[in-house]
C-alpha cells in the first residue's frame, strides 16, 4: 500500500465536500449532527468541508436557533438562491417558459400563444420575449440565468437541431442551438424534444418521481411519447424514440380530431380552446362529447400501446394540457390498454400540467449545471458564482 500523495489527499477531499453538500441539498438545510450521520464522516472532516462551502459560497450558515441549555445546534442551508436556471417551451400552439433557483423552486411561468402557421423568425422572437418577461417577474437581470433548456415539438438531434417537425410548417431543419447560443445568452445550453423534457420533470418533480421505468404520453393540442428506462431518457440513435408520427396504423395525430369536431361545441369556439371545451360539455354529462372523448382516448390507447408493448413499463404518465382532464382520460384509458396489452401499468395523470415541458428544460438545465459545476476532477468544488462556469 502506498502512502497517501498530493492527488489521494485531493481526492479525498472532493469525495467529502460531494458527501457534505449532497446531504444538506438533498434536505435543504440540515443540522451539522445530521450531516455527520448523512455523510458517514467524522464531525472534524464534516466541520473543515463546512467552513469551506460557506466560503465559497455553496453552504449559509443559518442563525442559530436557542431552545435550552447548552450550546445551540448549528444548521447550514444550500444557498439555492445563488443561481438560476429556464426552461423554454417552442410549441405550434404557444411558448412556455419558466424560472427556477438552483433547488428547482419556480419563481416565475409565462405563456405566450402563437399559431402554427406563425414564421419562424416571429416564432423565435416571442420565445425570447416570453424568457424575458419571465425573469422579470422572477425580479432577476437579463443575464440571471446561467443554464437555458430549449424543448420543442419535433425530431431534435444531440447537435440541437430540429430533423422532423410536422407541427411547425418552417422548423424543419432549424439549428435551435445555435439560436440560443451567444455571448449574451446563458453559458450553458440544453436542447430536446418537448415529450422528452416533460418525462423528465415528471421524474424530477412530478408523478414519476422515484420509478425508474415508465412511458409519458403528451397528450394535448400536439400528442408525444417520451421513455424512461433505469432512470434515464431513451432518445435513440436520432432523437427519434417514440415518435409514432409517422406510422398510419398509430394515428394519433389525427385523434384530436375527434375533440375538435365535437357537435357540442359551438362553431365560434376557436381551435385552440376546442378540445378543452369538449372536455368540459363532457364532464357536463352531454352524450356527444363523452362519445368524441371516447373515440379520442381509444386513438392515443393504440399508440400507449405501442410504446408498453416495446419497453413493458410500471408506470404510464398522461401529461401535456390535457392531463387535467384526466378524470375523463385515465379510466377510460386503462379499459382500452386492457384489450390490447398483455400487462397494464399504472397510469397516473401529470401532477405538473401544461408546464411540463418548459419544467423539464429547467431540470436538464439543472442537470448540465450540476455537470459543470460538481464533475470538475482536479479536487475542491469551485466558489458558487456565474464566472465558475
Amino acid at each position: 500500500m502506498r502512502g497517501p500523495g498530493g492527488g489521494d489527499l485531493a481526492r479525498l477531499r472532493q469525495l467529502n465536500e460531494r458527501a457534505v453538500l449532497d446531504a444538506v441539498r438533498r434536505t435543504g438545510s440540515s443540522r451539522v449532527a445530521e450531516i455527520v450521520a448523512a455523510g458517514g464522516l467524522g464531525r472534524t472532516a464534516v466541520e473543515e468541508v463546512l467552513q469551506s462551502l460557506t466560503a465559497r459560497g455553496w453552504l449559509v450558515e443559518e442563525p442559530a436557533a436557542v431552545t435550552g441549555r447548552g450550546r445551540p445546534a448549528r444548521t447550514y442551508r444550500y444557498r439555492a438562491e445563488a443561481g438560476h436556471v429556464a426552461g423554454l417551451d417552442i410549441g405550434a400552439h404557444g411558448v412556455r417558459a419558466v424560472v427556477a433557483d438552483l433547488a428547482g423552486r419556480v419563481l416565475a411561468t409565462v405563456h405566450k400563444r402563437t399559431t402554427p402557421e406563425l414564421l419562424r423568425r416571429a416564432r423565435l422572437r416571442t420565445a425570447r420575449t416570453a424568457l424575458a418577461s419571465c425573469l422579470t417577474e422572477a425580479g432577476l437581470p437579463a443575464d440571471g440565468v446561467w443554464a437555458l433548456g430549449v424543448g420543442t415539438t419535433g425530431q431534435v438531434d444531440a447537435e440541437g437541431r430540429v430533423t422532423h417537425c410536422n407541427a411547425i410548417p418552417d422548423w424543419n431543419g432549424l439549428d435551435l442551438a445555435a439560436r440560443f447560443r451567444s455571448p449574451a445568452e446563458p453559458k450553458l445550453l440544453v436542447v430536446d424534444n418537448d415529450s422528452q423534457l416533460a418525462a423528465a420533470a415528471e421524474h424530477r418533480w412530478g408523478a414519476a418521481r422515484g420509478v425508474g421505468d415508465f412511458v409519458l404520453m403528451q397528450a394535448g393540442l400536439r400528442t408525444g411519447l417520451a421513455m424512461m428506462l433505469d432512470g434515464r431518457l431513451r432518445r435513440g440513435t436520432h432523437g427519434a424514440a417514440g415518435d409514432l408520427s409517422l406510422l398510419r396504423g398509430v394515428a394519433w395525430e389525427a385523434a384530436i380530431e375527434h375533440l375538435h369536431s365535437c357537435p357540442d361545441v359551438p362553431d365560434d369556439v376557436p381551435a385552440a380552446d376546442r378540445a378543452e371545451r369538449a372536455f368540459a360539455e363532457a364532464r357536463d354529462g352531454r352524450r356527444s362529447a363523452r362519445t368524441a372523448v371516447r373515440r379520442y382516448v381509444r386513438a392515443m390507447a393504440v399508440a400507449a400501446a405501442t410504446a408498453i408493448a416495446v419497453v413493458d413499463p410500471a408506470l404510464l404518465v398522461v401529461g401535456g394540457a390535457f392531463s387535467r382532464s384526466a378524470d375523463l382520460i385515465c379510466e377510460p384509458l386503462a379499459d382500452e390498454l386492457s384489450t390490447m396489452c398483455s400487462s397494464v401499468p399504472e397510469i397516473r395523470a401529470s401532477t405538473l400540467g401544461a408546464e411540463c415541458a418548459a419544467l423539464g428544460g429547467a431540470a436538464l438545465a439543472l442537470d448540465r449545471l450540476d455537470r459543470r459545476l460538481l464533475a470538475d476532477s482536479r479536487g475542491r468544488l469551485p466558489d458558487l458564482g456565474v464566472n465558475s462556469l
